[in-house]
Parts: structure tokens; sequence; C-alpha cells
């Protein structure tokens, strides 16, 4: 086909498509595609009945009839144009079913059969032109050709044959009845390869949509992954803060607990020079010197073995033993299960405990027949630690310390330290204090139990 001739067959294909009603809200999404339909069509049956309308040349009547059915069935053109697109497929619809039943009538004095091949074959228009996305259009026009196949037979009877025409053969003949099927066996190719184009552009849509969409959710997953990573390693990250920030403020209370402990022992040395008791303070000197090198190596690490724990200990008891005149006695008592030198506890946790012990409890009983024993018992995954004396008790301690100014900060620094100890609360290191009472209900000592989770 020329170039000429393509431009205008694609001119004429798209009239219409420019109009503003094209564009309003409600109309069939595929409506485009029927205009296009609707114009081709138009132009097709136009330009293939108008040859054949000058075979009736020497019928005024029949010429002017057949021509006048060209122009209408390329009417369709203009009134889309103009923007009347359903109009326009109902009369490529309703009027070639009608003139070929007015024209049968005209030309034969009976049933028609290449005419009703004809009228058989316009069912594709309805099909085509309105299809299910407008389905109740698609059925009258298929009831309409439905209601012109019942009514063929009589109204061509009824309609008499022009008086020109002088017998049926002239237009029903072999040749026109060949000319009508192969007519309708090309409408209905049309219409069948038009539909497989169709469903196929539909597939080759829905597949590149499918497509997308995949390569979409790929992109969509990879980005989850890549955040859900990111995630893992923010959380990764923060929990590594979060640990490091526990030991540093673990070490920070560390830091306050060894002072204390250290001005406490350093009060006693200042006690035997005031007393002139030279060996006294010698001794006393030395196992300050063992308790903090033993202090020092244990603090290095957040937690350290039973054995370094409890020589630290040790060093400790053996400081306030001098310090207090042997006011007391003390017992260890460690479970034979227990392995010291590989179970391991956090470090400086139970000095304060046993510091309030004889502070607060044996310190103020008269004689020396204090004692305080400690026991640590192995529970498969955790430790009991037992602190006991047989002091004045918490109720007499706290009157004894009712008239000072000083405020002690040991008991603080380790309730703060236990918390940061356990963090996540759900196997926290636990506390009990018990206050002892003798057979009359009278106080006699204090109880501590530990129960410290083993990792």
């Amino acid at each position: 086909m020329p170039a000429s001739l393509t431009q205008l067959w694609q001119s004429l294909s798209i009239l219409g498509l420019n109009h503003p009603r094209l564009s309003q809200p409600g109309l069939p999404a595929d409506l485009d595609k029927k205009v296009v339909l609707c114009n081709r069509m138009a132009v097709t049956i136009g330009l293939t009945l108008f040859p054949a309308t000058f075979l009736f040349w020497s019928s005024p009547w029949l010429f002017t009839f057949y021509l006048v059915s060209v122009l209408t069935f390329m009417s369709p053109l203009l009134l889309n144009f103009l923007g009347y697109f359903t109009v326009s497929r109902l009369v490529l619809t309703i009027t070639p079913s009608l003139y070929v039943l007015v024209g049968a009538g005209l030309t034969t004095n009976g049933p028609a059969m290449s005419q009703q091949i004809d009228l058989m074959a316009s069912i594709v228009f309805p099909l085509l032109l309105f299809q299910l996305t407008e389905s109740r259009k698609m059925w009258f026009g298929l009831i309409w050709i439905g209601l012109m196949l019942l009514i063929f037979e009589p109204v061509t009877r009824f309609i008499p044959r022009l008086p020109e025409l002088v017998s049926d053969e002239q237009t029903e003949n072999a040749a026109t009845r060949t000319a009508s099927g192969l007519f309708a066996f090309a409408m209905v190719t049309a219409a069948f390869l038009y539909q497989q184009r169709i469903s196929q552009q539909t597939e080759a849509r829905l597949a590149e949509t499918l497509r997308l969409a995949e390569e979409k959710g790929e992109t969509v997953w990879q980005q989850h992954e890549q955040l859900q990573r990111q995630m893992s390693e923010i959380e990764r990250q923060n929990g590594e803060i979060e640990r490091i920030n526990r030991i540093l403020r673990s070490q920070a209370l560390k830091a306050q607990i060894n002072p204390h402990f250290v001005f406490n022992a350093l009060n006693s040395i200042q006690h035997f020079v005031v007393q002139k008791n030279t060996m006294e303070a010698l001794s006393y000197l030395t196992k300050f010197a063992k308790l903090i090198r033993q202090v020092l190596e244990n603090s290095v690490n957040e937690r350290i073995p039973v054995a370094d724990e409890l020589k630290a200990l040790t060093y400790y008891l053996d400081l306030e033993r001098l310090r207090f005149n042997n006011a007391f006695a003390y017992q260890i008592e460690v479970d034979e299960t227990l392995d010291v030198h590989t179970i391991e506890v956090p470090s400086m946790l139970l000095q304060p405990y046993v510091e309030n012990a004889i502070v607060h409890g044996l310190r103020h009983r008269s004689g020396t027949s204090g004692q305080l024993t400690i026991c640590l018992l192995y529970q498969t995954d955790q430790l009991l630690c037992v602190i006991e004396d047989n002091g004045i008790g918490r109720q007499a301690s706290r009157a004894f310390s009712a008239g000072r100014t000083h405020i002690s900060r040991g008991t603080t620094v380790t309730d703060n330290r236990l918390r940061l100890l356990s963090p996540d609360d759900t196997n926290p290191i636990s506390v009990i204090t018990l206050d002892l009472f003798d057979t009359a209900q009278q106080p006699c000592g204090t109880r501590v139990e530990l129960v410290i989770p083993l990792l």
C-alpha cells in the first residue's frame, strides 16, 4: 500500500479519538479501540459495496437504494468525528441487516439464500463493536439480527420485486450465492483474526504487566532484605553499645566500691599508728597490699572465677578481723560440686554484703563471739551465696546509726550495679535479706541470700 494511502487509512481510523467526550468518566476503557474498529469497518464495507452499486445502474431504484446504503455504512466516520460513539456503532449494528432484508424483498419474490447468508454474517458487528464490556448493547444487536432472521422469509415475500427485474435469477444465482458465502466467510474470518489479535495483545500486556510486577516485587523484596539487614545491623550495634555502656557503668560503680573499703582500711592503719602498735600496723599493711593487688587484678574483668573472688574476700576479712581486734571469726564453706576455677561470678559482688555484716552487725556485738559464715552452694544453672552473721540485727543497727550524719553509699552502689548486671530482667541476680531471731524472739543476726545466674 502506497504511503499516501496508508496515511489516509490511519487518518480515517483515528477519527473521533481526539474528541473531548472520549475522556469523560464512566466510558468503557477499550472504547478507543472500538472507535478505531468502527471506522475501519465503515471504510471497508463502504469501499466494498460502492463498486457493486453500479451493477444496478439500469435500475434507478436499486442503484439509489444501494448508494444510500453505502452512505449509511460510511456515516459512522462522521458520527465518530462528532463524538457520537454509541450511535455510530449502532448504525453499523442495525442498518446492515435492515438493508439486507429490504434489498432481498426488492430483488426477489421469495427467500434469497445469498441475502440470508449476508444477514447471518452481520452477526459479527455487535460482537466486535460492543463486546462483553458493553454487554447490554451487544445483546441488543444480537437480538435485533435474530429478529431479522425470523422475519426474513415473510417480509421478503411481502415486499414486491421491482418490475424492471424480470426474474430472481438476475440477483439470486450461483454467482451471488458464492459471493455472499465468500463475503460471510471473510467477515467471520476477519472477526476471528481480530479477536485473536486482541487476545494476543491482551496476553502480551498481561505478560508485560506480570513481568514488571515481578521485577518490582523483586526490587521491593531486595530493598526489604536490605532494610532488614540494616535493621539487624543497627540492632546489633545498639546491643553492643548497650553492652559497652553496662560494662562502663558497672566499672564506674566498682570504682566507687573500691575507694569505699580502701578508705576504711586506711582508717584502720591510722588507728594502729595512733595506738603506736607498729607490728600490727606492718601486718595490716602487708595484708592490705595483697588485698589491693587482688582487687586490681579482679577489676580488669566484669566476671572472674569464684576462687579469685574468695581470695580477695579472705584478704578483706583478715584485715577487718585485725581492725576490730579479732572481735569475730569467719568461715567460708564451698560446695564440693562447685568448680571454683571455671565458674565465674561478677567481681566484687559479695564484699559489700560482707562489709555490712561486719560494720553494722558484728562490730557492735560485745565480746569476741561474733561469727560470720559465708556459704556457696552450686544449683545447676545458678549459684546460691549465703552470708550469715550473729550480730545485733538490722533494727538495733539502725538505732546506732540514727545520730550519724554520714550517709552510707555502699548498699546503694551495689543495688545499682545489680540492676546493670540484670538488664533484661529475665534472669536477674536476686537478693533476699532476712532478720534472725532466737527462741525468745530477740534479734540474733542477719542472713543475706544472693542467687547468681551462671552464664
